[in-house]
């Protein structure tokens, strides 16, 4: 039996719209502050905790509509609801099975060979009353019809809440002491188990015989002695309830149910030569071994199980445990080291594994969020026109049609799981850009971490999927990608690709493809890549309408040349005298090595236009074209494009030139292209904020 969906209506902040989660053995919530994470786990709290406090509804728990004062607000309904499967119904699956017979009479079908399914639903109400806090009524009922019709009185059956006691949640909160929670589980793991052991009467009566005789021993000493009369005759003197007249002091329990209540784990002596107990761990090793106990625990509940399955009659234990334990985690990573993370969330992986168990959390933390598989997330976010909570999942490739891209996108959201978190993301080529595009927007911004900007290297391959994902979660964004002119795909080419992943995202066709000449067939956009790369004024055209889709090139080449463009004396700045790019001059018949800062300074020879050639198909690379739409100074700087960022490590040729520039001579020539781009982002975010 295992959780598949959890839906929400008009609690806390989730709104008069249904929200519906989907729910797998691991499922981790994700999002910025404040947009629903720890409600949704309370929601489950509220009715699966083994603590019935946390089963009572307060009037905060009624979802307040933006625009409705508090004081105005007459009555409420909402409901929390739980579909539950059982892959134990399932062929070849005999694991379990008992978890059928407590719910087979509330059970839902919806088709002749669709596997049942459970629905299990709170519905509650409040209503302005002469009580401050108003009046609260609640019920939970078996939905015994199927999802899609509608939920007629006579189909919901009232849940008994011993049978609700089958399905626990263990809700551990962000702001949490982590001894309190071992003492919780304690009391509502521990103990049960050890309660429920078959205690054999031998081992009773021995338990009892050796407490007696370890209390006589202890009574024996005078001082105890002295100490246990004087607590008894002065007690005396102050009551005299026969029930309670003959106090005595005594060192241990006096039977074995006593006993059990007080046990505890404690680590024996090692090398220290001291026992250790678990108040003397740090509160991060004790959030660890909270999750080991809850470990250890699910594994002798399988146990108990399997033998009231294998031998009824002959068990260890007295009581069942429960059918399922939702382990509900927020935020993990709070008091654990940073190298422990990994370990962590690999146990809590494992322990959503258990036929018994699975495991809920919320994180902020990146470190987490890299860790698990991109499909297990859940992505909450307020929306700012009614400021209720929306979740989606998020968009992968298909996996059966795009395998190879669904494998690069996945590992790819691993590598940069802050773009969850981002108010807006700029999507960029690769290196280069993530270490310049900070640079410029912090010299015109401020921090991009205050701003709450991302920069994610992603390359322009497999744009769309990414467009897609942040189309879905909501999330702003902007791309600079290469124009790469004359290269190989590139200039015509690339703007094809763009116009084809914009279509594929759901761009409007009629208004991405009209020009003056009419609305572009497909056949005439896929031969788009054969026009003539000569004509840059149309391809400049091209360029502008798509800024409006918040798609930038860095043009001509890439970022890398545009640095060059507009900072080119401070990257050459960065080599010695005796440094730099080299041509073969021939002179009186003998050949010998030049500078190419030299020649630069000197007239053109017909050796250094050779080199300048090179420069170009270098630069240009095999397949690339020859330069003709490059301007004679752009040629020239192809040679130190080559020098720079095809020899030489980009980041940090770019990290080395920007620390020699202040933040006038950033600006002072910034490429028009970043300008524009970082504008874009700045009127995006402004309304983001807003």
């Amino acid at each position: 039996m295992k959780l598949v969906k959890l839906k929400l209506r008009n609690y806390r902040c989730f709104g008069s719209k249904e929200q519906e989660i989907d729910i797998d053995d691991m499922t981790a919530f994700i999002g910025n502050n404040s947009t629903g994470k720890t409600a949704a786990l309370s929601a489950l709290n509220c009715l699966f905790s083994a603590n019935s406090g946390d089963h009572i509804l307060k009037r905060s728990d009624f979802h307040l509509p933006k625009d409705i004062r508090p004081e105005n607000l007459e009555k409420q309904d909402l409901y929390i609801e739980t579909d539950f499967k059982f892959d134990e119904l399932l062929e070849n699956n005999d694991k379990g099975k008992y978890s059928v017979p407590i719910f087979f009479q509330s059970m839902v079908i919806d088709g002749p060979d669709a596997t049942p399914y459970l629905r299990i639903r709170l519905e509650a109400s409040w209503e302005k009353s002469n009580n401050i806090d108003g009046a609260i009524e609640s019920k939970i009922y078996y939905i015994t019809c199927p999802n899609e019709s509608d939920i007629p009185e006579n189909k919901k059956i009232p849940a008994n809440r011993k049978d609700l006691d089958h399905i626990r949640v263990l809700y551990v909160p962000a702001v949490r002491d982590p001894s309190k929670q071992l003492r919780n589980v304690s009391g509502t793991m521990i103990y049960p188990i050890m309660n429920s052991i078959n205690w054999s009467d031998e081992t009773k009566n021995n338990v009892q015989t050796k407490i007696k005789e370890l209390n006589d021993q202890f009574m024996q000493e005078i001082g105890v002695s002295i100490l246990s009369n004087s607590i008894h005759t002065q007690w005396k003197t102050y009551d005299s309830d026969i029930r309670y007249s003959n106090a005595q002091l005594r060192f241990n329990s006096t039977d074995i149910d006593s006993s059990i209540k007080k046990s505890e784990v404690v680590f024996l002596p090692t090398e220290t030569g001291k026992e250790y107990t678990i108040d003397e761990m740090g509160d991060g090793l004790k959030s660890m071994f909270y999750i080991s106990l809850v470990d250890s625990i699910l594994d002798v509940e399988v146990k108990i199980q399997q033998e009231f399955e294998t031998r009824p009659l002959h068990t260890s234990f007295k009581r069942r445990p429960p059918i399922l334990t939702i382990i509900a985690l927020e935020e993990p990573e709070n008091h654990i080291a940073p190298h422990l993370i990994g370990k962590l969330i690999e146990n809590l992986n494992r322990i959503a594994k258990k036929s018994n168990a699975q495991t809920v959390l919320t994180s902020h933390a990146p470190a987490i969020v890299r860790r698990l598989d991109p499909g297990n997330l859940r992505y909450f976010r307020i929306e700012p026109d009614d400021c209720t909570t929306r979740v989606r999942r998020i968009t992968l490739p298909d996996k059966e049609k795009y395998t190879d891209q669904y494998k690069y996108i996945k590992e790819a959201v691993k590598a940069y799981p802050e773009l969850y978190f981002a108010k807006l993301v700029i999507l960029c080529e690769g290196d280069s850009e993530e270490v310049l595009l900070p640079k410029f927007w912090e010299a015109k911004n401020g921090s991009t971490d205050s701003s709450g900007i991302s920069v994610v290297p992603l390359g322009g391959r497999h744009v769309n999927h990414f467009w897609r994902l942040l189309n879905d979660l909501k999330i702003p964004y902007v791309t600079l990608l290469d124009l790469d002119r004359e290269r190989d795909g590139g200039g015509w080419g690339r703007i094809k690709y763009v116009l084809n992943q914009l279509l594929k995202i759901g761009c409007d066709r009629s208004k991405l493809l009209t020009t003056n000449k009419g609305e572009m067939s497909q056949k005439e956009l896929d031969g788009m890549n054969n026009w003539n790369t000569n004509d840059a004024k149309c391809m400049q055209r091209w360029m502008d309408l798509l800024e409006g889709y918040h798609v930038y090139f860095s043009a001509p080449l890439d970022i890398d040349f545009l640095m060059l463009e507009y900072y080119g004396d401070i990257y050459k700045s960065l080599i010695e005298r005796k440094e730099g790019p080299r041509f073969m001059l021939n002179q009186g018949g003998t050949r010998k090595q030049k500078l190419v800062a030299d020649a630069e300074k000197e007239k053109m020879t017909a050796d250094f236009a050779r080199r300048i050639k090179e420069g170009v198909h270098s630069a240009l690379k095999e397949c690339g074209g020859k330069g003709d739409t490059y301007t004679s100074e752009q040629k020239r700087l192809m040679i130190w494009y080559s020098y720079f960022f095809l020899q030489r490590g980009k980041p940090t040729t770019h990290i080395e030139a920007i620390s020699r520039m202040t933040t006038s001579e950033l600006l002072g020539n910034i490429p028009p292209v970043i300008s524009k781009l970082i504008n874009d982002a700045s009127t995006m975010l402004s309304g983001e904020n807003k």
